[in-house]
């Protein structure tokens, strides 16, 4: 078994949850969202520079993440598994639960746009689902995404008999062009009043999202780290030694 995975980000803080965190990002994904900062994910036939087909079996990415294991247990942190949408290679990802630490926390970034024998096999693997759905209406959700939203709909309402709410992190996204601030609070007190969480909200950044505004935004002057992308925009990364 091996994991279609696109990089592997280490000694993260304050961005994936509590602590310090390795994320690992997986090619493929269901949805085509409009400013979607990792295109590349649907760039199957393009791997990144030196990762030889972006493969890892579970023993391999253990030892990647076991390097960081002591700042994992002094700080809360753990693995952090984000794409794409990594519950499409949820049983790989469910035999790295298995072999890993008991100690370090384990996170998931997801959209839910999944079967449900996708998040299934998951539910006593995982510390805390990080979930951002984008939008509750139905219209919304397509016209941004490309897709509808059945299975995130199923999937919350699968949840939480499952799940207990301080273990769902679920991010509305106020997205310009496509949902109003009216949007998101019909989408929150849908989310309180039947999942009983209290979710994040807050704003997608509009530029740099995807090449054809790059190429639209090239004459601002945009400091050179945000730059440090592809021709797709992707962050360029290489398999740890």
């Amino acid at each position: 078994m091996t994991g279609d995975i696109m990089a592997v980000s280490r000694l993260r803080m304050a961005t994936d949850g509590e602590g310090v965190s390795t994320l690992v990002t997986f090619y493929d994904c269901p949805l085509h969202c409009k400013y979607c900062v990792n295109e590349c994910c649907h760039r199957k036939e393009d791997r990144l520079p030196r990762t030889p087909e972006a493969a890892y079996r579970p023993e391999e990415l253990i030892e990647v993440l076991r390097k960081d294991e002591i700042y994992y247990l002094m700080t809360g942190g753990g693995i952090v598994f984000g794409g794409g949408e990594p519950l499409l290679q949820a049983a790989f990802i469910h035999e790295v639960c298995r072999q890993s630490d008991f100690g370090w926390k384990k996170r998931i970034e997801t959209s839910l746009n999944v079967p449900w024998s996708c998040v299934e096999i998951l539910l006593d693997d995982l510390d805390e689902w990080i979930i951002d759905i984008k939008d509750m209406n139905p219209v919304i959700y397509e016209e941004y995404t490309g897709a509808d939203n059945e299975n995130v709909l199923t999937n919350l309402l699968k949840m939480r008999n499952m799940v207990q709410p301080e273990r769902m992190h679920i991010r509305v996204p106020h997205i310009k062009g496509f949902n109003t601030p009216d949007d998101v609070e019909k989408s929150v007190a849908w989310l309180k009043d039947t999942l009983h969480v209290e979710p994040e909200v807050f704003s997608y950044f509009h530029f740099l999202h995807t090449a054809s505004e790059r190429k639209e935004t090239s004459e601002l002057q945009i400091p050179e780290f945000f730059m440090k992308t592809d021709e797709d925009g992707c962050q360029k990364g290489n398999k740890p030694e």
